[in-house]
C-alpha cells in the first residue's frame, strides 16, 4: 500500500510543474517517475519506521503520508538538481522526524504497534546456584 499519490503531490506543487520534474516535454507528469520517486520516499521511511512499527503501515496515518509526499517530491526535484531551499528543508526536516521516532523520542499515532516507551528492553539473568554461602563457609 502506498503512503502517497500523485494527487497528494498535485496538492504541493502545479501539474505543469510536475510535468517539467518527470518528463522531458513537459505536457503531463510521467506517472512511472512519479511511482519510482514514491517508492524510494516509501523505502526510506520504512527504514526509519521498522525499528519500531510494523511496516509498511496500514493504514497509514497522516503524518506519514505528509512525510511521503515531502520526500518524493524532494526525490523529484533532485532529479533535475533543482531542488528549491523550501523542498530541501522540508525533506531535511521529515528525515529528522523520521530519526526521532527511530529513537524513541516520537511517536506516529495511528502506526500501531507498541509506543517506544513500551518496548523496552528487559535483561534477564541465569546463573548456577551458589556455592559460598553463610551456612557453607563454615568458621572461617
Amino acid at each position: 500500500m502506498a503512503y502517497c499519490n500523485q494527487d497528494d503531490i498535485l496538492k504541493l506543487i502545479p501539474r505543469d510543474e510536475l510535468a517539467e520534474l518527470t518528463t522531458e516535454t513537459g505536457d503531463e507528469p510521467d506517472p512511472e517517475v512519479v511511482s519510482e520517486a514514491i517508492a524510494k520516499a516509501e523505502a526510506e521511511i520504512d527504514s526509519y519506521l521498522g525499528t519500531r512499527y510494523a511496516v509498511p503501515l496500514s493504514p497509514v496515518p497522516a503524518i506519514v503520508k505528509s512525510l511521503a509526499a515531502d520526500l518524493a517530491l524532494y526525490h523529484l526535484y533532485s532529479r533535475r538538481s533543482v531542488a528549491p531551499p523550501v523542498r530541501r528543508q522540508k525533506y531535511v526536516d521529515a528525515v529528522a522526524f523520521l530519526k526521532e521516532v527511530a529513537a524513541g523520542r516520537a511517536l506516529i499515532e495511528g502506526a500501531g504497534g507498541e509506543p517506544p516507551a513500551a518496548r523496552r528492553e528487559v535483561a534477564e539473568v541465569e546463573s548456577a546456584t551458589r556455592i559460598f554461602t553463610r551456612d557453607t563457609q563454615g568458621d572461617w
